[in-house]
């Protein structure tokens, strides 16, 4: 079977979807999930989670399954890190990618023999906003936040806070440890250059951005990922 979607060497592919799906397309989605993880969205107790859970899931399914020439059935995952799910079969190209969702959005990194992360927030009130940043973010990052309007504040803090989640996400850290090493300077020590943070383009309501190691790579943004049969 044939790639449906190529993939250029320098290309970091960003698909979207949306999470509020009709109850047909739910229904196509459950379909593409192993039995194993529909057993596991039956057992959230919440059915936000839940279809957070099932959307991601048959989008990954799908794409990756296009990418490398599969049926969404044959895909098996992986983990890597601090649980970051890795595409174990098949995957003769070195296939890598990475998911985040956050309020009705999901979106999807897809690329090739190097580290990824994606992150996406939704514009939302941050309680606290302030203090979270004094406790984990730079200095100089806490006096320019603390130096804004209150209008602009909830964005400007979620902006920082992706890029960190981000790049925590690339590496297969978990957020906290990798925000605890932002914080105390571990990651510069450590080569956090050798990452490029790029911002995605996803509306006024998100803010969002696509991490890889290396800088030979480009950010091809896809579309929505419910095209792919």
């Amino acid at each position: 079977m044939s790639p449906l979607i190529d993939l250029a060497p320098d290309a970091v592919d960003v698909w979207h979807g949306r999470l509020d799906l009709n109850a047909d397309e739910m229904q196509g989605m459950r379909e593409s999930l192993s039995p194993a993880e529909r057993d596991r969205a039956a057992g959230f107790p919440e059915e936000r989670a839940a279809r957070q859970y099932v959307v991601s899931r048959a989008y990954q399914r799908r794409l990756l399954a296009a990418y490398v020439g599969a049926s969404p059935a044959d895909i098996r995952f992986g983990m890597v890190g601090m649980g970051k799910p890795t595409l174990s079969h098949p995957n003769d190209i070195g296939l890598t990618f990475n998911t985040t969702h956050s309020g009705n959005l999901v979106v999807i990194a897809v690329t090739a023999k190097r580290e990824v992360g994606v992150d996406t927030e939704h514009i939302r009130p941050i309680s606290r906003a302030l203090r979270l940043a004094k406790r984990f973010f730079s200095e100089e990052e806490f006096r320019m936040l603390a130096a804004l309007p209150d209008a602009e504040l909830d964005r400007a803090f979620l902006t920082v806070w992706v890029r960190r989640e981000g790049t925590t996400k690339a590496r297969g850290d978990s957020v906290w440890r990798g925000l605890a090493s932002w914080r105390n300077g571990e990651l510069e020590e450590r080569g956090a250059l050798a990452y490029r943070v790029e911002p995605l383009e996803l509306g006024p309501e998100f803010v969002g951005v696509v991490v890889a190691n290396g800088s030979d790579w480009r950010v091809v943004m896809r579309g929505d990922a419910r095209g792919i049969a």
